[in-house]
């Protein structure tokens, strides 16, 4: 549990507060580039951080993002004419550039010196893999661009798009930190033979690790639930509660020793989280990588970026997948960032279904973990009423990790991770126990992961497993 004031100080990203500001330290992704499909385009509002903005695309191509408001007198900016490389206000005529200088006063005849003491707040913007990142900190703390793997490949190698949760950032994140859901809530009451998350399964060309399809072996004789739980049950001794948990040049990883089915033995490195909002939860489809980017909207609702990418352009069937297979990425309401099952309809539960197939009743894989983020208590969780346990070890440590950072925010010590652009490009990695010496399997699988998967990978990073292995690196983390 936390403490009130503690679960205060990590769930509010209001401006001047310390986690708003620590965010603020960050390029942080703010729309997707599709909405702003050309230049002059029709301008976007959006909300982010606890601010009301304007997006636009303006002549040259390049985005602008920047306040809803005039200065002048509070008129909407998103009335603004896009034209001549910025957007000029209707009501009087204003002009503003992309990075907030005014160009423009036409309405008084002291127009052409006044405009040089008015400026717009407006934020830096950068795209990559169709997503718009923005920095909205102080200029002069202004970090470099992260060197995320996916901004190395071409658009058609890239699929992404967003939706609207009625929740804080924090407890959908934390559902990315949660070891012993998934052989509940994402599970098939079939032992997993018909779950749709298991269609695609193939070792990871990272840890050579592939998805188990089953839950945890055959059912106990003593288990005495052994529908409603049945081999779903984690014991004394159990594998996923042995991670070791450490930051590797401020990325969070889970470090774990795994028996392959050769015999031999294997450390694992895997990349749970990257600050302040990014979760890489693995491998989704064979060669397919995946991220799940949480970004505030104000600290009751958040929007949910959900990019998969891969070094090979995506097939037809890939994207006919992501778009309209119903199980990877929800319905959406046309026109809108609000998926069909959602909230205020109980995500469509189907009871029956409940009773015989899906464990949960909820068909789409996010919605299973969406419908418990956004019920937890409300939309900010109340943490001070938990009553936590030893297997939620990984997400005591996401939030152990954020509160020293957003208290070192409030004290005046900046954030490191900003200036490892080179960070962003970390993944999950393994390496062979050789003589039984773990330590040094882990600090090779340490340095293969700190390797950009863009770059050439040694055939030793992927060793040829064809079993074993957990929800770390598949569909059921993320």
């Amino acid at each position: 549990m936390l403490s009130s004031e503690d679960n205060e100080l990590v769930t509010n990203t209001d401006p001047g507060t310390p986690m708003g500001d620590l965010f603020r330290r960050f390029w942080l992704p703010v729309a997707l580039s599709e909405e702003l499909p050309g230049p002059d385009c029709v301008p976007v509002k959006l909300k982010i951080m606890s601010e009301d903005l304007i997006a636009y695309r303006d002549t040259d191509g390049n985005v602008g993002l920047m306040d809803a408001f005039c200065p002048h007198r509070g008129a909407p900016m998103f009335f603004a004419r896009n034209e001549e490389c910025g957007l000029r206000c209707v009501y009087h005529g204003w002009k503003f550039n992309k990075d907030g200088t005014c160009a423009d006063v036409p309405n008084t005849p002291e127009g052409d010196t006044y405009k040089h003491k008015v400026r717009i707040t407006a934020y830096p913007c950068r795209e990559s893999a169709g997503i718009v990142f923005a920095y909205m900190g102080p200029k002069e703390k202004q970090p470099p661009f992260p060197d995320f793997d996916f901004n190395k490949v071409p658009s058609t190698n890239v699929y992404v798009t967003k939706f609207q949760l009625e929740c804080n950032w924090l407890q959908a994140t934390e559902g990315d930190f949660d070891p012993s859901h998934v052989p509940f809530l994402h599970s098939t009451l079939d032992n997993n033979a018909t779950n749709p998350q298991f269609q695609f399964q193939a070792p990871s060309p990272l840890t050579g690790v592939a998805t188990r399809n089953a839950l945890s072996g055959p059912l106990p004789e003593d288990e005495p639930f052994p529908f409603a739980v049945g081999n779903r049950r984690f014991k004394k001794d159990d594998r996923r509660a042995k991670d070791t948990l450490e930051d590797i040049d401020g990325a969070m990883y889970a470090i774990s020793r795994i028996s392959r089915p050769d015999g031999k033995e294997q450390a694992n490195v895997i990349l749970r989280f990257l600050m302040p909002i990014y979760c890489p939860p693995g491998i989704v489809r064979p060669e397919h990588f995946a991220g799940n980017f949480r970004v505030p909207i104000d600290n009751e609702r958040m929007m949910f970026f959900r990019l998969r990418w891969a070094l090979k352009p995506m097939t037809p069937d890939d994207i006919v997948y992501y778009k309209q297979g119903g199980y990877a990425y929800p319905e959406m309401i046309p026109g809108t960032w609000k998926t069909k099952a959602n909230v205020f309809n109980d995500y469509e539960v189907d009871r029956l279904g409940q009773k015989n197939h899906l464990y949960s009743g909820i068909k789409t894989f996010p919605l299973q973990d969406i419908a418990m983020m956004e019920n937890q208590w409300g939309p900010i969780a109340k943490r001070e009423y938990e009553h936590l346990v030893s297997m939620d070890y990984h997400m005591i440590y996401l939030r152990q990790k954020l509160l020293r950072a957003a208290r070192d925010m409030r004290d005046g010590i900046e954030p490191k991770e900003p200036w490892l652009p080179q960070t962003y490009h970390y993944h999950s990695a393994s390496a062979l126990v050789e003589n039984g010496d773990f330590q040094a399997a882990v600090a090779a699988a340490k340095e293969k992961a700190r390797r950009s998967i863009i770059d050439p990978m040694p055939e030793s990073v992927a060793a040829p497993i064809t079993a074993n292995g957990g929800a770390n690196g598949s569909e059921a983390a993320g």
